[in-house]
This record gives structure tokens, C-alpha cells and sequence, in this order.
């Protein structure tokens, strides 16, 4: 199975669905995600940053508004063409090679784009070639209860999937063992599995755990 092209051909298939959900990014964990970024990397200083896997460009439009340079790439053409369409810069990214030259952004911002390639450390070491000396990347990944995994469960039967079961703590090490210094980590919670509050704040000194009980897990990592 040619991983990246089935993968391509999928989020091809799904571009309209997404040009059409704005409003994960108005509110929920998209949107939690996207202002722990805001957070991470301060837009008044105007950044050039990647939103990498940007989809139909509505994340990248929200960077722009807010002062970064942003721009975009996906592996979907269709995608692509969406976000252009929003004024985004954007290009279409193959073979888990990112089009850009090295130490080129200030900060790479991966909405569970990672999961989707055969091998997710090849694209680690793309986003740490690109970014400048101390340049930030925020790495957001999906929690055990978010629906999408349930794509992955064919495995289990021996069937080829283009879902990485990639969890929370792998990530980190990834991002670690590529040279990474995580400085800041983040969880956001919905649906019918997300917790008290109170479960929440007993579980601060196990972020393994509370990544457990999270919709999507973000870490903010700095190049060393």
C-alpha cells in the first residue's frame, strides 16, 4: 500500500466537508488548540510561521488576522485550492518533504497533521530543518477518545490503515529525540468522555494521565 497516496486521495475526498466547518475554530478543542499557539508565539512581532496541514486555510486566515505571516501546506490539492480561495499562501506538500528552504520560520503550528503519514519522525526532521535557531513548534495530537481513532481499529484485523495510533507521550518523545525542548504542554476536553474539572486539576502532576482523558494534546517545543 502506498501510504501517502491513500492518504492524499482521503483528505481529497474530504475537502469540501472541511471548506464547509468553520466553526471548529470559532470554538471547541480546534479552537483551544489554535489560541494555545496564539499564546506560544507572540504575533505582534509579525512571526513567519507554517500551518502545517492547513486544510481548506480558515486556521492559516485566523493566524494572518492576528498579525503572523502565515502561510500553508497540505498534501490535498483540494485543500489547497480551498485556502487560496481564503487569500491563504499555500502550496501542496509530497513524500513528507516540506517545501521550504532551511531555518526559514519562526514558528510551525501541526493540528493532528502528524498522524498521517507512515512515518511521522520523517516529518519532525523536516519541521526542524526549516525553523530558525529557537524557533517554535506546536504539535498537537489526537487524545484516545477522539473519533478519528476509531479509523485505525481495522489494524487490529490486519488491515492496511493510513491512521498513525500515534499517543500522546510517543509524540513527546519524538519530538525530543529529534532535538526538541518541550517547554509547555496543553489538553482540551469535549464530547460525552470529557471530565470534571476537579479530575482535571488532581491530575497536574501526571500529564500522561490527563493526556489520557483529552480530545487533543498539544505540546509547544523549542528547537535546542
Amino acid at each position: 500500500m502506498d501510504w501517502n497516496s491513500k492518504s492524499t486521495e482521503l483528505w481529497g475526498d474530504q475537502a469540501d466537508r472541511w471548506n464547509k466547518q468553520e466553526h471548529i475554530w470559532e470554538k471547541g478543542p480546534r479552537a483551544e488548540m489554535l489560541d494555545f499557539f496564539f499564546e506560544t508565539i507572540d504575533g505582534t512581532l509579525h512571526p513567519k510561521v507554517l500551518d502545517m496541514g492547513c486544510g481548506p486555510g480558515v486556521s492559516t486566515s485566523l493566524m494572518n488576522l492576528q498579525g503572523y505571516q502565515a502561510l500553508g501546506i497540505d498534501q490535498s490539492e483540494g485543500m489547497v485550492r480551498y485556502a487560496k480561495e481564503r487569500d491563504v499562501e499555500a502550496y501542496v506538500m509530497t513524500d513528507n518533504v516540506i517545501p521550504f528552504k532551511d531555518n526559514h520560520f519562526d514558528g510551525v503550528f501541526a493540528c493532528t497533521s502528524l498522524e498521517w503519514t507512515d512515518e511521522p519522525h520523517q516529518l519532525i526532521k523536516e519541521i526542524e530543518r526549516i525553523l530558525k535557531p529557537g524557533g517554535t513548534f506546536v504539535a498537537v495530537t489526537l487524545g484516545p477518545y477522539a473519533r478519528p481513532r476509531q479509523s485505525a481499529y481495522g489494524r487490529l484485523y490486519g488491515e492496511k490503515v493510513i491512521h498513525n495510533m500515534m499517543m500522546p507521550w510517543e509524540l513527546r518523545h519524538l519530538l525530543e529525540e529529534h532535538g526538541f525542548s518541550v517547554n509547555e504542554m496543553r489538553g482540551a476536553y469535549a464530547g460525552k468522555h470529557m471530565p470534571n474539572s476537579n479530575i482535571i486539576d488532581l491530575l497536574d502532576d501526571n500529564w500522561i494521565a490527563k493526556s489520557a482523558l483529552s480530545f487533543l494534546w498539544a505540546f509547544a517545543a523549542v528547537t535546542t
